[in-house]
């Protein structure tokens, strides 16, 4: 069967790295920058200069590439007596290939040197040359040729490679050549070089002392009214049973046009749930505070604190004086934390609130939903309709908004500096909600407060994030990412059996509505995407990063992947437990805490009938415990058969305050068997077995019976 690939990546370009005790290279080297479609290739050529060695007279040049993450080298070339050799991939393996590189140096009267490469080196290139080979001297220098395929990043609108500085002592000089395909301007090393017409060429020159940058700027859609995503396509034969096809996707470049300005007034709906824990609760008090301050001082706010329940903070909106400030931050202290949270419940309160009060908010609000993340089993879709039937049918979509009253959506999730990321479920939540509204979804660590809430704000301002990105493949659909902002770019390897697709389309959501684009691609050649299709179908990274090998006569190279620990470290991190807790915390917990709060229950029954005062019953209750809060509490099964003391049961797990496991945000479940029964005359054994905590009990229920007591008597109304 036929196979073929998408390629999806968005990386930076890295730099050549040689050998620290390299003497002065003999003239510049050569970068040749091909962008077409959504990749580009690079092409450098340079010259390596051995290292003077002694025996037989042969000598070893040593040259380290600094590749990117995720970039791919396509081909290694050397110049051997007027032509080009290519390295090959070694067939017998990497260390076969190293064996056989020794042998040749030993019998050559080389010793390999053994010098300790860059940290940002991934690959090593030895090159080996007989005695009396080569033109001059024993130390004539190596010409190299190398390519590596790159998807470029984007930034403001504009296409950029980016180039790390050189590690060399006396790094050669870059002569740059650009070929570039749909572009209006380029930008060589900072300095803006012309674009010439038709053929779509730029040349300038960089110095590899430091970091440098390639940007070019793809030209504006002819029409006005073209979708505010942009697509790219390349595809290519890579040989008779397979074929490959790249694709890029990103976000049209601002557009001047007339701005839709600030919102007139801001409802916030702030978590403030014991989820979010101390240090969350003052970053989320900092960001509130950070996004009125970026506002003008005449917008309006309000907000909805929301746990299990909501607590509105004002009567109305108020502008944002000090005073006002200052209220909402008293209400941010650690006493006004719940258990429970139930985004969908306040998100349809703060709907139904903007439609009480269309007028009050109105003409432009903004609702801003300010989160730890831990939302439990929400998703985007009981979100949205969650704040639809609030808002009902007066305010629609943001698309689809009367003219009358605009609404914009921010979903913030803001968390501790050395807190976890937010998990995948909550993520896509969120930004599948801000997709359908048109707004914008951000997590931002509490260090990251000052920078990321402008930069939302103008986001909002340019039309939101687009939501729902998918690619459709001759009828089949590929989820690619569940947002993409504004500037944004998406970049990957997508592989698939069969023949390349007949059509190819690219579907996003922008504002409730389905945008839909179907590139033309374009034709490059095999070698630009058969990296990509190797380690896509490759099982190991080795297979996919192969050690290439070229033995000849006259020349001896070898080229070698790098090893890093970190990247062994950060993918065992991924798949290690990130956190737990020991079962006997939560059990301490529950025996002393809640289990003399279920009794209670129990024994504050009325004994109005037979039946209450010997009621006998078994119940089953499951606890979900997440970030150190109560999320949720079901009763399992129950032969109860009384109401009342069942939810007294579910109520009382909200009252009590566990503990929160280090570095996780999975969801734990203590599940209680709990067997009630009446005290007996003739044996004093507790309702509940709770051990040497029956004592705790007993003062509970003394504390609930003094406060009935101490409560004022309501006196009946006189009778007529």
């Amino acid at each position: 069967m036929k196979l073929a690939a998408f390629a999806l990546a968005a990386v930076s370009l890295g730099a050549v790295h040689a050998g620290t005790a390299s003497p002065p290279l003999p003239g510049p080297q050569r970068i040749a920058v091909d962008a077409r479609g959504p990749l580009a290739l690079v092409e450098v050529t340079r010259a390596v200069l051995p290292e003077r060695t002694e025996g037989a007279g042969g000598n070893e040049a040593l040259l380290d590439l600094a590749l990117p993450d995720g970039s791919a080298l396509v081909s290694v070339e050397v110049r051997d007596g007027g032509r080009w050799r290519s390295v090959d991939a070694a067939a017998e393996g990497g260390s076969h290939a190293a064996e056989t590189y020794r042998a040749e140096s030993a019998a050559r009267g080389v010793t390999p040197a053994s010098e300790p490469t860059d940290e940002s080196a991934t690959h090593r290139l030895r090159l080996l040359r007989s005695p009396g080979h080569g033109p001059g001297s024993g130390a004539a220098p190596f010409t190299v040729r190398y390519r590596f395929a790159v998807f470029p990043e984007a930034e403001n609108g504009r296409l950029r490679v980016r180039f790390p500085a050189a590690t060399e002592r006396l790094p050669p000089a870059a002569e740059v050549t650009l070929r570039l395909t749909g572009a209006a301007d380029a930008d060589i090393a900072g300095v803006r070089v012309p674009v010439t017409a038709g053929a779509e060429t730029a040349s300038g020159r960089a110095s590899t002392r430091s970091a440098w940058e390639i940007f070019w700027t793809p030209r504006d859609p002819a029409s006005p009214g073209a979708p505010p995503l942009e697509a790219r396509l390349a595809v290519a034969p890579i040989g008779p049973q397979q074929s490959a096809l790249a694709f890029m996707a990103f976000l049209a470049r601002r557009r001047p046009g007339p701005s839709c300005g600030p919102p007139a007034s801001v409802l916030f709906l702030v978590d403030r749930s014991r989820s979010v824990g101390l240090p969350g609760l003052s970053a989320e008090r900092d960001l509130v505070r950070a996004l009125i301050e970026a506002l003008p001082p005449s917008t309006r706010f309000d907000a909805l604190f929301f746990d299990r329940g909501t607590k509105r903070l004002f009567s109305m909106p108020r502008p944002a004086t000090r005073e006002a400030i200052g209220t909402f931050e008293a209400e941010m202290v650690p006493d006004r934390m719940q258990n429970g949270t139930d985004p969908s419940g306040a998100l349809r309160e703060a709907g139904a609130l903007l439609r009480r009060e269309a007028t009050t908010f109105g003409p432009r609000a903004l609702l801003v939903l300010v989160t730890d993340g831990a939302l439990g089993d929400e998703d985007g879709a009981a979100l949205d309709r969650a704040l639809g039937s609030g808002l009902g049918n007066a305010i629609g979509r943001a698309a689809g908004s009367s003219p009358a009253f605009d609404l914009g959506l921010a979903a913030l999730t803001v968390r501790a500096v050395d807190d976890e990321p937010a998990g995948a479920r909550a993520r896509d939540a969120l930004r599948a909600l801000a997709a359908a509204r048109g707004g914008v979804a951000r997590e931002l660590r509490a260090n990251e407060i000052a920078d990321g809430v402008p930069a939302a704000l103008a986001d909002l301002e340019h039309g939101g994030d687009l939501g729902a990105i998918r690619l459709i493949t001759d009828g089949v659909e590929r989820r690619i990412s569940e947002s993409l902002p504004p500037g944004g770019l998406l970049a990957g390897v997508v592989p698939w059996k069969g023949r390349p697709p007949r059509a190819v389309r690219i579907e996003a959501l922008a504002g409730g509505r389905r945008i839909t684009v179907a590139p033309v691609p374009s034709r490059v050649a095999p070698e630009w995407l058969r990296p990509w299709v190797v380690s896509a179908s490759a099982p190991t990274s080795a297979s996919s990063n192969p050690t290439r090998f070229l033995s000849t006569p006259s020349v001896v190279a070898l080229v070698e992947p790098v090893p890093h620990s970190s990247t062994a470290t950060s993918a065992a991190s991924e798949t290690a437990v990130k956190g737990s807790m020991d079962r006997m915390v939560i059990r301490n917990v529950l025996s002393l805490a809640y289990m003399p709060r279920a009794r209670a229950c129990y024994l504050n029954r009325t004994a109005a009938t037979p039946a209450l005062r010997d009621l006998t019953g078994k119940v089953r209750l499951a606890i979900e415990l997440a970030r150190g809060e109560v999320g949720g509490v079901k009763i399992e099964s129950s032969t109860l058969g009384n109401p009342d003391i069942e939810r007294c049961l579910q109520e009382s797990a909200f009252e009590i305050e566990v503990p929160r496991a280090a570095r996780s945000d999975a969801p734990v479940t203590a599940v209680l068997n709990m067997n009630f029964r009446p005290r007996t005359s003739d044996k004093k054994a507790d309702d509940v077995d709770l051990g040497e905590v029956g004592n705790e009990i007993d003062l509970v229920i003394e504390e609930m019976h003094r406060r009935e007591a101490s409560a004022p008597a309501t006196t009946p109304p006189p009778t007529r």
